[in-house]
């Protein structure tokens, strides 16, 4: 692992990219697999070898068009997101990487000089509650980062990744 590159995919507030929804190699998998889905479904009606009836859309149980429909929006949900660490909102700095660059969080961390919030003499201020209601683990990550160090976090959270979990566990 470099950790150069994977320190990048780490958010001034203690989430990790690769474990985001919103993250490209997160949603990449679940689209290439509803397009590899859609491909063989399309190739067995062709050769009739679909099992089901897909005109039969007034079934009770199963309507086969808007099946369809869902696997074509769920191939279309590519890559959103590069990382936090993909983009420079500020050319003065290489400090204040990300998506978002409304980032509050980030944006505290850039004027006080730091990359993560664990950084700051003010660690755990309170500015990370909102995040913490739909991402319980950022205070719980940067406490652990701060512990451990990056280095070792992030073989932690590669354990994550290759367990399926998400930041939202």
């Amino acid at each position: 692992m470099r950790i150069g590159s994977e320190k990048k995919l780490i958010g001034a507030c203690g989430l990790y990219c690769r474990l985001c929804p919103e993250y490209k190699d997160f949603r990449m998998g679940f689209a290439e697999s509803a397009e590899r889905l859609t491909c063989l479904i399309t190739e067995m009606i062709n050769v009739n070898a679909w099992p089901w009836d897909v005109n039969d859309n007034d079934s009770k149980f199963f309507n086969f068009d808007e099946f369809m429909k869902g696997l074509k929006w769920l191939s279309s949900q590519k890559a959103l997101c590069e990382g936090c660490g993909s983009e420079v909102v500020s050319s003065a700095s290489q400090l204040l990487p990300g998506r978002n660059p409304d980032c509050k969080i980030r944006k505290c961390c850039f004027e006080r000089g730091f990359r993560f919030c664990y950084e700051c003499p003010d660690f755990a201020c309170g500015k990370l509650s909102k995040l913490e209601e739909h991402y319980p683990s950022c205070l719980r990550n940067l406490k652990r980062m701060k512990d451990i160090g990056i280095e070792r976090w992030l073989e932690e959270q590669q354990v994550k990744v290759k367990a399926g979990l998400t930041n939202r566990k």
